[in-house]
């Protein structure tokens, strides 16, 4: 017996666009690519998604997970990272769909949860299976694009299905963490506040550690803890993606992307920057602008 979820893949094969399309589902996004590859590392904020075909590689920090069809990421912090989607044709493209959560919908939820689990605790993202029901919900979601006149009452009463499954199963303690603004504006949340604002300056761990209330011994952990690397490791993946970034529309300005992103001298930019991509920035900017590095999307949906 096959899946009904899967079953509407065909559809959205045949229907949606190449790249993201953002639906008139509010929160809601699909992502359909047609050939494999990496798409343009970003730094991305809190979500929930999930892979309706094909599969896909995330490298967040030094952590790798694989994804596949049926399964669901959660993030509950800004995270940068890289995605390459795997083994996908134009007969079967990859698939998945995006939700956008909204933090007070999921404080009125875990509000309403008999759990108790520690939203401080392990990671700050996930991957899991997602169970039958969760993916029944999907299902019902995306059949209302073809029904545009329920979404206003549907929508978001599936949304809020969809949310409330998922805290009732292992990613609960990461949705937790979007709740009340938890992973913005308390826990580590405002040290990655300060990083992507100030990542082309000077950054102190101890202002970092200061304005989330927390010692530098504390925040290290719980920063390593929550994303798999420490809070300067963060910061130089933010420059380096940025610079990444500027150096698809300015290939031959190695120099000058350097100094304007904070670095001193332009050979400890190259160096940093072959660590993290494999390449040093000339040779990766032109890979980029060959096409061998996909710019078809900038989502880790």
């Amino acid at each position: 017996m096959t899946d009904p979820l899967f079953d509407l893949a065909s559809r959205l094969a045949a229907t949606l666009p190449e790249g993201v399309t953002r639906t008139t589902l509010p929160r809601v996004e699909l992502l359909k690519i047609t050939s494999p590859g990496e798409l343009t590392p970003e730094v991305h904020k809190p979500m929930v998604s999930l892979i309706i075909q094909g599969q896909k590689r995330l490298l967040i920090g030094a952590e790798v997970l694989h994804y596949q069809g049926g399964d669901t990421y959660v993030a509950a912090v800004d995270l940068p990272m890289r995605v390459e989607i795997l083994g996908c044709t134009r007969a079967r493209p990859y698939l998945a769909v995006k939700l956008s959560p909204d933090p007070a919908l999921i404080a009125d939820l875990a509000g309403r949860s008999d759990t108790k689990a520690d939203p401080s605790a392990g990671r700050a993202f996930a991957v899991h299976a997602a169970d039958a029901e969760l993916r029944d919900a999907y299902r019902r979601l995306l059949q209302l694009r073809d029904r545009p006149e329920e979404i206003a009452v549907l929508g978001p009463l599936i949304q809020r299905e969809i949310l409330f499954r998922l805290l009732r199963g292992p990613q609960d303690p990461i949705l937790r963490r979007i709740a009340g603004g938890i992973g913005h504006g308390t826990g580590i949340g405002p040290a990655i506040s300060l990083i992507r604002a100030g990542y082309a300056g000077q950054i102190r761990v101890s202002d970092l550690a200061r304005a989330s209330g927390m010692s530098v011994a504390t925040l290290h952990r719980r920063f390593k803890a929550e994303t798999g690397m420490s809070p300067l490791q963060y910061r130089t993946l933010i420059r380096l993606y940025e610079a990444r970034g500027r150096l698809i529309t300015s290939p031959g300005n190695v120099a000058g992307v350097a100094f304007g992103l904070g670095y001193e001298s332009a050979s400890q930019f190259s160096r940093e920057y072959a660590r993290a991509f494999g390449a040093p920035p000339l040779r990766d900017a032109r890979r980029i602008r060959a096409g061998l590095v996909s710019e078809r999307a900038e989502s880790p949906i």
